[in-house]
């Protein structure tokens, strides 16, 4: 039950979660059928999917990512990972559905870049020999220019393991266009978007969470120097190529510079060539853990709930269940802060902790008390298998605190 709220809390209000499909009526009696999951957003930003093709005798199951552009289109991911394929292989034909899910009443259609002003014919048709070309055609057929537009069976979210493979990165050596998470204390960061070809109109959008920095500008001098403050906890930069320019592919390079380090997430490295995006996944540390624990310590503190959790590695997601009024929270586990100032926002947005064996508190206590008192928030901690979901209720007299043992 707790899971099926969290899921409605989360994910049943986003149009885009659920099941799709597309039939395509083929000569003389078959059907291409392209069926596509979408599971619940990542703050609202990332979404783990998953496309099914049937054709004939042909099946394809592939995991991919998808992110959010702007209200009504998602990008398409890069890389769409086979977990089945028979009786044969598409290789990278898949490619040809790089660019964006368009959402219009009430249906998706998948509005393709490969052939955005160039077209590239794929090989491998003859790969397994002449037995499959007729099917081959079809397929590449279908992937490469025929129209797709998807409609909605149900609100149903992609919960299987594609989840964790596609968005948990500590589980999965998989490369979906997710970087490795940087640690940072620096609040302020100094970014400079370059282009190895400068006069061949490559255009990008660069969204920080789920606000634009700026939106399909073409890659120039206005463009190319900014200074970025970041949210406390999770910053995710999703730098979308919205052409591949005059010269294929895009060659937009997103260079940062943070705690006095260097950094380049670039359309040219070779597992983004061709990609709609890439994330550059941030988290800023808390802040004077001293004063914090002063603040903290002259407060009482009440408990909300004791869990034993099975696993170390615990994922907590905070979102206003109400209206969104201004609310921020500082939560330290023991005596570590892992996050201050955090912005409890409508959107779900992560922390991850990790735990020590035996008993652990964690500690939550406001900022702010918002535009409407008391400070309220809806927690919900992953552990495993196994979720729970419990509501925050603090102000700046009274702590909240929560005790997780480790078996």
């Amino acid at each position: 039950m707790l899971t099926s709220f969290v899921n409605t809390a989360c994910g049943q209000a986003d149009k885009w979660t659920g099941s799709w499909q597309i039939i395509v009526k083929q000569p003389p009696m078959q059907e291409m059928v392209m069926d596509l999951q979408i599971g619940v957003p990542q703050q609202g930003v990332l979404y783990p999917a998953k496309i099914k093709l049937h054709y004939g005798q042909y099946t394809g199951v592939y995991e991919l990512l998808l992110a959010r552009k702007n209200d009504n289109q998602l990008g398409i991911g890069k890389a769409k990972y086979p977990l089945q394929e028979t009786p044969f292989k598409l290789g990278i034909w898949l490619w040809y559905l790089n660019g964006t899910l368009d959402y219009h009443d009430g249906r998706i259609s998948v509005q393709r870049m490969w052939i955005d002003g160039f077209g590239i014919w794929m090989r491998n048709l003859y790969a397994d020999g002449d037995w499959w070309v007729s099917t081959k055609v079809d397929l590449r057929d279908f992937l490469y220019r025929e129209p797709i537009t998807l409609k909605k069976l149900n609100n149903k979210p992609l919960s299987d393991s594609s989840v964790r493979r596609v968005l948990d990165l500590p589980y999965s050596d998989l490369y979906f266009g997710i970087y490795d998470r940087i640690t940072v204390s620096d609040s302020m960061i100094f970014m400079r978007v370059e282009d190895q070809e400068k006069y061949d109109r490559d255009t990008v959008t660069l969204l920080h969470n789920r606000d634009p920095l700026f939106s399909r500008a073409e890659i120039n001098d206005s463009n190319r120097r900014l200074n970025v403050r970041l949210d406390t906890g999770r910053n995710l930069f999703v730098f979308f190529a919205d052409n591949y320019g005059g010269m294929p592919p895009n060659t937009g390079n997103l260079y940062m510079k943070m705690d006095g380090k260097e950094y380049s997430f670039d359309f040219r490295d070779r597992p983004n060539n061709y990609s709609t995006f890439l994330v550059a996944d941030i988290y800023r540390g808390p802040g004077d853990s001293s004063k914090l624990s002063s603040l903290a310590g002259g407060r009482t503190t009440e408990p909300v709930a004791t869990i034993q959790v099975d696993t170390a590695n615990i994922v907590l997601e905070l979102w206003d269940g109400q209206m969104e009024d201004g609310d921020s929270i500082s939560l330290r586990l023991n005596d570590q802060w892992v996050a201050t100032g955090f912005p409890v926002k409508h959107v779900p947005q992560q922390i991850p902790i990790r735990l020590h064996k035996g008993e652990n508190t964690l500690l939550f206590m406001a900022d702010n008390l918002g535009k409407i008192p008391p400070n309220t928030a809806q927690l919900w901690i992953r552990f495993g298998r196994n979720d729970r979901t419990l509501g925050l209720n603090t102000d700046m007299k009274r702590n909240n605190a929560i005790r997780l043992i480790l078996e």
